[in-house]
């Protein structure tokens, strides 16, 4: 910059329109009229160990119901991003239902059932797979953008490093919601209370205010179509394992529907709870016993799931 020079107002305005700063302010001013908004949501990186940040948390009022003593709640992790240039998904085939619903994330009591003499996950007791949107549709494991090639009018198809970061950061932000609960915010019902059944269902969400595309391989080439939905699955390594995350990138004229998707998944799973909860509350019961046995334990989620 040249001494003495200043940004003129219209650059000013013309810079902030570019950004992101306005796609996240106007999804909030949505969201915010339903739900509970937390803008600058803070997680902690475990690769780097320091503090990072993701646009938004988004959690829903807990759908109780008093007469069951039974709740859920959900938690949308969201990333804004307003790409001047479209992002293309190369969609492949859907995902075997039971299988795309073990990519449901979710903590909570009860996480496993007592079934048969032993424990399942309440993934797979309760029959997701026949109407969460995660089983449904075709699922992409690739993407890219675009950017010309300096002082070139060709284009190049490449991954952007913010587009990866914004994927990754959605995975580590879920994982660390997951890890606070049994680490440090559950703790054990005293002598004179009843654990409640309360499952909190997690969703990691991107939304464009540019454009979406899905590009298809047909008998004459590349097919593109513009969409407003896409299932992309990402896959990491932390810790020495590999996790397999559903990611929903959606465009930002598609919010509204999406979470109407959301909301009809919350209302299936609180009648299921419903239907099923003697079974709940008795795995309930088994895992608190269960947990009480043990006099020391730095973290919970190995006697609250069946991970290990």
């Amino acid at each position: 910059m040249m001494e003495g020079s200043k940004i003129t107002k219209s650059a000013i305005k013309e810079a902030i329109r570019s950004s992101g700063y306005l796609i996240e302010r106007r999804v909030s001013e949505i969201l915010s009229r339903d739900y509970f908004v937390s803008p600058n949501h803070t997680y902690l990186d475990p690769i780097s160990n320091k503090t990072r940040e993701i646009d938004m948390r988004v959690d829903s009022t807990p759908v109780w119901s008093e007469e069951f003593a039974s709740g859920i709640q959900w938690s949308i992790l969201c990333e804004c991003e307003n790409n001047a240039q479209p992002i293309v998904f190369f969609p492949f085939q859907p995902l075997v239902p039971r299988a795309a619903s073990e990519l449901i994330k979710c903590y909570g009591m009860p996480m496993k059932i007592w079934q048969d003499k032993e424990y399942v996950d309440i993934i797979s007791f309760l029959p997701f797979y026949k109407f969460h949107h995660y089983c449904k549709g075709n699922v992409a494991t690739q993407y890219c953008s675009f950017i010309k090639k300096r002082d070139k009018d060709k284009w190049v198809a490449t991954h952007l490093e913010e587009q990866h970061d914004t994927f990754n950061s959605l995975v580590y932000a879920v994982e660390y919601e997951n890890k606070q609960f049994y680490s440090e915010i559950w703790q054990p019902p005293k002598a004179d209370e009843n654990e409640p059944i309360l499952l909190v269902f997690l969703y990691p969400l991107v939304v464009l205010g540019g454009e979406l595309m899905e590009a298809n391989l047909g008998g004459r080439g590349i097919v593109l179509n513009k969409v407003k939905h896409v299932q992309f699955l990402n896959s990491l390594y932390i810790s020495g394992r590999e996790i397999n995350y559903k990611i929903d990138v959606i465009t930002e004229d598609y919010l509204n529907e999406y979470m109407k998707i959301i909301d009809y998944e919350t209302d299936k799973l609180r009648n299921l709870i419903i239907r099923h909860k003697k079974i709940l509350t008795q795995s309930i019961d088994r895992i608190v016993k269960d947990v009480k046995s043990v006099k020391l334990v730095d973290s919970y989620k190995s006697l609250l799931t069946l991970e290990r």
